[in-house]
């Protein structure tokens, strides 16, 4: 099993063995795990490098992220060849199924917050919004603070405040939380 954990932070693991990847590792591991049919060298150059890419760059990464691997990463489409966890995929997942408690309580910021590849910043900004507009419908209270605990959406917070009774201390957080975000 091939664990990801890229919402807020970069954390992989390998049947619990802990990988030490790259932001760029990691950019590459996000696009496969969103292609898990494959993708050539030239596809992924454009998911990660955009237009400048290069496959020939792409290829030595790919053969750098194998030695950690191994026989995880098969070429020819390059694809993933193990269980992939992933929690943007399990938010996706969450929210495909109609489980907006779980997308949000999931959701621990953005997809790779630093990255520029094409690929992850469509995905991260794709997910974020997705999960912001089902706990806005739900209106659900776990759900919204769950999101509002890592966003400072004020439509959220605003929401949160409207919806928490003033004994409940989560309503001041989320009152100063609020103020700071409209400043």
């Amino acid at each position: 099993m091939l664990s990801l954990r890229f919402l807020g932070a970069v954390a992989g693991s390998l049947e619990g063995r802990e990988l030490a990847l790259s932001a760029r590792h990691a950019e590459l591991l996000t696009a496969l795990a969103l292609h898990p049919r494959g993708s050539t060298a030239e596809e992924l150059a454009l998911h990660v490098y955009g237009e400048r890419g290069n496959p020939t760059t792409v290829r030595a990464e790919l053969h750098r992220l194998r030695a950690q691997l191994g026989g995880v990463l098969l070429t020819r489409p390059y694809r993933l060849a193990a269980d992939v966890r992933g929690d943007f995929l399990a938010v996706r997942e969450a929210l495909r199924a109609g489980d907006v408690g779980a997308a949000a309580a999931v959701y621990r910021g953005p997809l790779l917050p630093r990255s520029e590849a094409p690929a992850v910043r469509e995905e991260r900004e794709d997910l974020a919004s997705a999960v912001r507009r089902a706990v806005l419908d739900r209106g659900d209270v776990a759900a919204l603070w769950a999101f509002g605990l890592v966003s400072d959406d004020v439509a959220v917070l605003e929401r949160l405040v409207w919806l928490l009774p003033g004994t409940d201390p989560r309503r001041e957080v989320a009152t100063r939380r609020l103020r700071r975000a409209l400043a």
